[in-house]
């Protein structure tokens, strides 16, 4: 009698069929992570719609940077919906702080990635929106060296390995002019978890104050989540330090060495944050909660500095040109203002200041005709 064969095991080959079937289906509903992406640079910049000059007493020379951080919760659907009404009110307080003259000289945006959340920049008019790395952008720059076996832990469930759907969400919006920008995306195996379905990185400005002995430099990046990237603390905050690298090598190429106004959702203080590039300079403070609205300078060591806000903003003076936070205020936490976001808005108004008799640098870009 013929020995029976022994049956076919494709239970293991049909299950996998079924779950790339259903990668490819959710993949193919997801949104076009490149529907947000806004830029805009002036060719020319209208000396009227920048700060004015002042005078202080002691004849030295200033201009009131006001600055607006805001990560906005521009989330697309499956993670969030129904955001739409909120971002709306978000762009339409700015715009109208704007058209009555009170508005931010600078806007600094988090996590902009639905054409919703970018309209935030368009909606308020500001000449120069420029954003951080597009969805297909790839790391311009060397890539830190991860851990042992850090990216063979990766796991394509949990969304690494498997490709960028989103931006970045990095925007900063403004009229002053803008005499130089880079961006640069994260290495490919230098996140953890979820968020590596979005192209974070860095985003960097030069512009130029009118009337200032040299340009200020702008900062803006988003590194990796904690507990939202669904997987070990461990991990994620190896690709912090992994991002805090990477953002360092994008200013040393950048050439940060001048005055400097730095921006980043870091939501607590991080592994990355105890050793980068701020971290080991004496001269970088953070604009941290006075007495009332009143700012004080704070180290990156600052435990309250962190716990007083989700986002942060930091800075360093130059030698031509000193930089002060005078203001620092927490909006739309439902004391100020209702939630608009999973984030609260940080409004900081600094102070550059230089010597009344420094030549004023000239700027590189034209006004624009009357």
């Amino acid at each position: 009698m013929d020995r029976a064969e022994r049956p076919v095991r494709r239970w293991p080959a049909i299950t996998a069929t079924i779950l790339l079937g259903l990668v490819a289906a959710v993949w193919a509903i997801l949104p076009d992570g490149r529907a947000a992406h806004v830029e805009r640079l002036a060719d020319c910049y209208d000396p009227g719609a920048l700060p004015r000059v002042e005078t202080l007493a002691d004849g030295r020379k200033a201009v009131r940077l006001r600055v607006l951080l805001w990560n906005v919760e521009g989330l697309p659907w499956p993670i969030r919906s129904g955001r739409e009404a909120k971002l709306d009110r978000i762009a339409d307080w700015i715009a109208k702080r704007r058209k009555a003259g009170l508005g931010p000289d600078v806007l600094i945006l988090h996590k902009a990635f639905t054409p919703e959340a970018s309209r935030v920049t368009t909606a308020a008019g500001y000449r120069a929106i420029l954003p951080g790395p597009a969805r297909d952008d790839k790391r311009q720059f060397p890539a830190a060296a991860p851990p042992a076996r850090f990216a063979d832990a990766a796991r394509w469930w949990k969304g690494e390995g498997i490709g960028k759907w989103l931006d970045g969400g990095l925007y900063i919006a403004t009229d002053l002019p803008v005499i130089d920008q880079a961006r640069d995306a994260f290495g490919a195996d230098s996140c953890a978890g979820y968020d590596c379905l979005s192209n974070k990185g860095g985003l960097a400005l030069r512009i130029a104050i009118p009337g200032a002995p040299e340009t200020l430099t702008l900062f803006n990046t988003h590194r990796n989540s904690r507990e939202p990237a669904k997987v070990g603390i461990a991990r994620v905050e190896a690709s912090h330090v992994l991002q805090t690298q990477e953002n360092d090598a994008l200013l040393a190429a950048f050439g940060d060495k001048g005055a400097l106004i730095a921006a980043g959702d870091f939501n607590n203080y991080r592994a990355g944050d105890k050793r980068g590039h701020f971290a080991a300079d004496p001269a970088f403070h953070l604009a941290a909660k006075g007495p009332g609205l009143a700012a004080r300078a704070a180290p990156m060591t600052d435990i309250r500095a962190w716990t007083d806000a989700y986002d942060l903003l930091g800075y360093r003076a130059s030698a031509a040109m000193k930089v002060e936070p005078l203001v620092v205020a927490t909006l739309f936490d439902g004391k100020n203002g209702p939630v608009l976001s999973d984030h609260a808005a940080q409004y900081v108004i600094f102070r550059l200041s230089w010597r009344g008799d420094a030549p004023a640098m000239p700027i590189a870009v034209p006004r624009c005709p009357a």
